[in-house]
């Protein structure tokens, strides 16, 4: 029985290697800059009110809609502003009733007046009085609802202010950042949160000097971005020709095609090809190692040849290598008991 097996393992020793045929062609020789992901449309989210944070709905990476509630500030001091604002209404229209009450008896008396005036029951001086009088009531009328005016925009300002207290996202985004907590103090003019717009995602790297001929606009480049284990198309969409001063390197933007999954903020490496070169190609399963040297096992007309070679890129699942001339039958999954000069 173990003389069987044995004839076996050497049958499959002596027939069972599997061959291909190393390929020649020209390839893309790439370089790779770190990028980062994020939105050409920021929006920094402030309150118009001062007051404490009473409610906060969102935390940093939720998405949110136009309109949405994003946080309310404490209105306490506004429902204080509004009932001030009520009472000076309600005094107003008060005032404005008794200036109207004196105007109408200040009428009377001058109707009263003028026909005794023009029967010369009274003087011209008693009629006068009566007649300056009423315009006086008159005056206090328009005076009171002037007043009343103004105690109503100062309501209605009142009410402006306590719709403010309620803060609404002003576009369709994502909470990039957030700069307050509840029960913290919220400033007029200070933002509370930062907002990104998802329709106009981008993604940028910093390049230097030395490499800035590569990039030209509307050239493609493929972008990977670890958090979702995905590559990207896009395109060189800026170049923009001033350096940093700090680290002396160039911005480059890139536009997506496609931009579903993408957040700003995330990390991303940008594939840029900068040159193409003839190489060798062989799949992933010829290479092998022997003696700690990376290499490949030829077939020389029935001989195992290890030939030394030197890993250039990956292309799908084939290796890019430096080494062979192209047209060589490599052995496909070599053995580890394979070795040079072995007859196959």
């Amino acid at each position: 029985m173990k003389k069987i097996v044995a004839t076996i393992l050497a049958g499959v020793t002596l027939f069972g290697y599997q061959l291909t045929t190393a390929k020649k062609e020209k390839i893309d020789i790439t370089n790779t800059y770190i990028a980062s992901i994020y939105s050409k449309n920021q929006v920094m989210v402030a309150t118009r009110l001062m007051g404490y944070i009473k409610k906060m709905n969102v935390e940093e990476g939720d998405v949110v809609k136009k309109g949405e509630e994003l946080f309310e500030v404490d209105p306490s001091d506004i429902y204080s502003m509004l009932n001030q604002a009520r009472g000076a209404v309600m005094q107003a229209k008060s005032g404005v009733l008794m200036a109207e009450m004196s105007y109408a008896d200040a009428k009377r008396d001058y109707d009263r007046f003028k026909n005794l005036y023009a029967n010369g029951a009274v003087s011209k001086r008693d009629f006068q009085k009566m007649t300056l009088n009423m315009k006086i009531r008159k005056e206090q009328v328009d005076m009171a609802k002037g007043m009343l005016a103004q105690a109503k925009a100062g309501l209605e300002r009142a009410k402006a202010q306590f719709k403010y207290s309620k803060v609404r996202s002003p576009i369709n985004g994502v909470v990039t950042r957030k700069m307050k907590k509840v029960a913290e103090m919220a400033l007029p003019g200070y933002p509370v949160l930062v907002l990104s717009d998802l329709n106009s995602i981008k993604a940028k790297s910093f390049v230097k000097a030395g490499d800035l001929d590569y990039f030209k606009i509307g050239m493609p480049v493929k972008i990977y971005v670890p958090a979702v284990k995905k590559y990207f198309n896009a395109k060189v969409s800026t170049v923009i020709p001033s350096a940093d001063p700090a680290t002396h390197s160039f911005v480059v933007k890139y536009t997506f095609t496609n931009t579903k999954g993408l957040i700003p903020g995330m990390y991303a490496k940008a594939k840029v090809t900068v040159a193409k070169k003839e190489a060798v190609l062989v799949p992933f399963s010829a290479l092998t190692t022997r003696g700690g040297i990376l290499g490949v096992f030829v077939d020389n007309n029935g001989i195992a040849k290890f030939t030394p070679v030197k890993q250039m890129s990956q292309i799908g699942n084939d290796i890019a290598l430096k080494g062979l001339k192209g047209g060589e039958k490599v052995i496909l999954y070599p053995p580890a008991n394979l070795e040079d000069g072995q007859k196959l």
